[in-house]
């Protein structure tokens, strides 16, 4: 028997989740996996049923997201219908260094007690991911088997190069595995990795999230165009400071490349807007102003084709970076703010919005799966795709020349994993092989298995190579493509 998620074209696709299965949902950051999780849980209290939430959020921001989403938490909180438990205090230390898994999740047994119809962990790794190993993996997914309730736990994707050992055991043992992406565009889309039983899954499932509804069908957003006019205004850059000045270091580097204009009034920048073309604004926020952040972005979003950021030193509650990614933010940064990341993300976001080359596949596509070597024109096709793609972007380039080539070949094909979207290709005179979702550490942890490949095989001599992350340094791997 199926129930359903609450999520309308999600439903629509796959008829509901089976009861008392176990799904995991995967995407980076900012891709409303907690948000397809509040949903969940809001359509089961719908349903009359009993839910639970464990998160590493505490109760209070749980409720508020829920509550700009329209879920109605803290009620079913306080009469019991609700059960919200977080990742705190001495259980999260027990469920870490817990020599026998049994023992952690015969304490969580006891803490959904009565047990609940629905169960939503976020991040669910928390409980696998131990000193334990794949024995606490093999436990959870026991557990969540037999507790009687419909799991669905969350875990970032995109972050490893490949899963640890205890991950990939439960994705495996899963019932359904979902993929969440946020496109430039500022819609969300859901991928249907496995299901089971399976069904006509014919590519992803395009979502907005909305204020007061949660995730549902798109109704229609603004495309934004890069015009000739907004082209010249690329580098120029609006700040407005809400509350608190900008640190030194960040304002000059801001002035230092661009050309910035300071302001300190909502309304002085709404006139700036008017009459003058932005590449970026940034809305430098303390954190008890940021609701007036998010009217200002709103109001800024159609007014300006530009890159809007909200950016804070401290650090900002969910709803806010959820509030101001609906009314039109491109991107949040909070936290500690590193300016390296910092250029990294406003060059993407407005790589995001230039059009798209003419690469010979969408940019928004999963990436296809290639057994062999391409050949040096696809390869760079591929290459540029991914590069000017918002949600396939991010992923690491190594350039490897050694002395024997037929064996470095294929000691890269025998290394990559090509369901993941790793590909192999000549550039240059060199080999190279791009590595989807992998940052550049996991790429020289990589390159270090291509070596002893490379050895086994018979190769002599030293590899050389270059590992270029993106999108830190897309201009160097652009010029290597173009070359």
């Amino acid at each position: 028997m199926n129930v359903l998620t609450g999520i309308g074209p999600l439903d629509d696709r796959i008829g509901g989740v089976r009861r008392e299965g176990l799904y995991l949902l995967t995407g980076g950051a900012e891709t409303a996996k907690l948000a397809c999780q509040l949903q969940f849980v809001d359509q089961g209290l719908r349903d009359g049923e009993r839910v639970g939430v464990l998160s590493a959020a505490t109760p209070e921001d749980l409720a508020e997201q829920a509550d700009y989403l329209g879920f109605d938490l803290r009620n079913h909180w306080r009469n019991g219908s609700c059960v919200l438990l977080g990742f705190k205090g001495e259980y999260a230390r027990r469920v870490v260094h817990a020599p026998s898994p049994d023992e952690a999740f015969a304490e969580l047994t006891r803490l959904i007690d009565p047990p609940v119809d629905r169960l939503v962990v976020d991040p669910g790794s928390f409980l696998w991911s131990t000193r334990a190993g794949i024995s606490m993996a093999q436990a959870f997914a026991l557990w969540a088997e037999s507790s009687g309730s419909t799991v669905m736990a969350s875990l970032a994707a995109g972050l490893d190069e490949r899963p640890d050992p205890a991950t990939e055991w439960v994705l495996q043992r899963a019932t359904g595995v979902f993929h969440f992406a946020r496109r430039s565009n500022g819609l969300h889309e859901i991928s249907i990795q496995r299901l089971t039983p399976p069904v006509d899954a014919s590519g992803p499932i395009s979502l907005d999230l909305v204020a007061e509804r949660g995730l549902c069908a798109p109704s229609g957003r603004i495309e934004r165009r890069w015009t000739d006019r907004r082209a010249e205004a690329a580098d120029k850059v609006l700040l407005l400071r809400l509350g608190t000045d900008v640190p030194k270091d960040l304002k000059d580097w801001l002035t230092s490349s661009r050309k910035t204009v300071d302001a300190s009034a909502g309304m002085d920048v709404i006139q700036r807007l008017q009459s003058e073309e932005f590449g970026l604004v940034i809305v430098y926020v303390e954190r008890n102003r940021s609701d007036e952040a998010v009217e200002f972005i709103r109001a800024a979003r159609g007014l300006t084709a530009g890159v809007i950021l909200l950016l804070s030193d401290q650090e900002l509650r969910s709803g806010d970076r959820a509030q101001a990614l609906d009314a039109g933010a491109d991107d949040v940064l909070s936290h500690g703010i590193h300016l390296k990341e910092l250029d990294a993300r406003i060059r993407r976001a407005l790589d995001s919005t230039r059009p798209t080359r003419d690469t010979g596949r969408d940019p928004t596509e999963t990436p296809v799966p290639v057994s062999g070597q391409l050949s040096a024109d696809e390869f760079v096709r591929v290459v540029a795709g991914r590069l000017d793609s918002s949600e396939l972007g991010h992923f690491s380039l190594i350039r490897v020349t050694g002395s024997d080539a037929k064996v470095l070949g294929e000691a890269l094909l025998a290394t990559v994993r090509a369901e993941s979207g790793d590909v192999v290709g000549p550039l240059g005179t060199s080999l190279a092989v791009l590595l989807q979702d992998v940052r550049a550490q996991q790429a020289a942890a990589f390159l270090e298995r291509v070596r002893a490949a490379f050895r086994q095989g018979g190769g002599s001599g030293s590899l050389d190579a270059e590992v270029l992350a993106n999108p830190e340094e897309a201009d160097r791997i652009r010029e290597l493509i173009e070359a």
